[in-house]
């Protein structure tokens, strides 16, 4: 549940991953129809709630969220034929009086949102309110110690034939986790850890790490140099519609692999959604569960009993040298995903909201990737850069050594392309008997 939500939006009995439905907007808590709002970031926006008018979610909830435009368009793709309205008391007006049909989705946090208003719709009557129902919650619920983390083995991948090899051993394994290693290389270094820096067109990925159960009940996690080599095999890997993709708050992951590689994540376990879905029932349930907020090592201190160093996540990512430290702790981010997404998924099935997580849980990398694949190219400054260095290639070693500059460029995909088409066809040329 998102901070500024409405609770009445937070319903795992009316999770969906998309439908359209009629709509009638009711008062907030306060009695206005329009609230303003504050997200936990301090991000300013105004809320409207609507309790859905027909078919089996009647009496549901959702909450429509009106953003400040950023760009020309933004308020028609949220507010459809409303969008003309000059201000918020005309809207308010307006929305009072008038059944509008919306485009509905459970969002990342578990809330019903009102992804866009579709039309006006014919007028139907404000239906009695129904739902949320707290669940109940077993006493034995969350488990009073952490499991023993079981134990984890790393290996780092810096050659094209090793990633080959990776390939091959993880084709058969319905379930993979993963987690990324980024440089805010494109930007000044005293703008590299602004919240806004972490885009993907903003610099390159390091690392790729990915990790699976290992046979021998531990776990087994690969940590790919992308400076050095090219994870696009293994990524591949995750776009398989009946592969499961454990990550952290995986609209990061989705977000850069996506805007570099062109893969979209297949069946998405979300942890921090699952977690976020979770703790919204027990708060909403009046349970005390001690999880002070959903990042990474929180919940997998608690629920693992690991602590993971997070000293390294604010670590200069883009050292020629990484150390061992740093490689260690890649490896690790990505192994105690498979354990914690496990616990999750046990204590969401016991309190009744496993469908709310897993449909949360897509919603974000799903957004992510959207975003990603209608987005133009930030810099083609690089891509003209490329063409060049390949094109003045005069030997084998040379073009080698654009191979290396280019993968650390902030490529997107469709470009990334380009160049390596490029890059097949001047090694064939130099390669031949006629190459200069």
């Amino acid at each position: 549940m998102a901070a500024f939500s409405d609770p009445r939006w937070f319903d795992r009995e009316a999770a969906v991953e998309r439908t359209d439905l009629a709509c009638r907007a009711v008062p907030q808590a306060d009695g206005s129809m329009i609230r303003h709002a504050r997200t936990q970031s301090g991000a300013e926006l105004d809320v409207v709630t609507l309790r859905i008018a027909e078919g089996p979610l009647t009496g549901r909830h959702a909450g429509l969220l009106i953003w400040p435009p950023r760009r020309p368009g933004d308020l028609e793709r949220t507010l459809g034929p409303l969008a003309a309205v000059d201000d918020l008391e005309e809207l308010a007006e307006r929305l009072a009086a008038t059944t509008v049909r919306c485009r509905l989705e459970t969002s990342p946090f578990g809330d019903l949102e009102v992804r866009k208003v579709l039309e006006i719709a014919p007028e139907l009557p404000v239906p009695e309110p129904a739902g949320p129902v707290p669940p109940d919650v077993p006493a034995d619920l969350l488990p009073a110690t952490p499991a023993d983390p079981p134990a984890a083995r790393v290996q780092v991948i810096r050659d094209a034939a090793q990633v080959r090899e990776a390939a091959e051993l993880l084709q058969g394994l319905p379930v993979l986790a993963v987690d990324i290693e980024t440089a805010c290389t494109r930007l000044p270094l005293d703008q590299r850890e602004e919240r806004d820096a972490f885009e993907p067109w903003n610099g390159t990925v390091r690392l790729v790490q990915v990790a699976a159960p290992a046979p021998d009940g531990g776990l087994a996690a690969i940590v790919i140099d992308c400076w050095e080599t090219d994870p696009l095999p293994v990524l591949r890997l995750l776009g398989d519609p009946g592969r499961r993709v454990i990550a952290h708050n995986a609209k990061f992951e989705q977000s850069w692999i996506a805007y570099r590689w062109g893969i979209e994540f297949g069946a998405v376990v979300d942890t921090m959604a699952w977690w976020s879905v979770i703790g919204g029932h027990l708060q909403a349930a009046g349970v005390e569960h001690g999880v002070e907020d959903a990042r990474l090592v929180t919940l997998v201190e608690r629920f693992i009993g690991l602590e993971l160093d997070k000293s390294f996540q604010t670590s200069d990512w883009s050292l020629e040298e990484l150390s061992a430290g740093q490689l260690e702790y890649a490896g690790l981010d990505a192994a105690v995903l498979v354990p914690l997404a496990a616990t999750l998924e046990g204590i969401a099935e016991a309190l009744g909201c496993a469908e709310q997580a897993r449909i949360a849980s897509l919603a974000g990398a799903r957004r992510a990737a959207a975003s990603i694949r209608f987005g133009a190219d930030r810099h083609p400054d690089e891509l003209e850069e490329g063409r060049a260095m390949i094109a003045h290639a005069a030997s084998a070693a040379d073009l080698e050594t654009a191979g290396g500059l280019m993968r650390r460029m902030a490529l997107r995909a469709g470009s990334r392309e380009e160049l390596a088409e490029a890059y097949r066809a001047r090694r064939q040329a130099l390669g031949s008997p006629s190459a200069s």
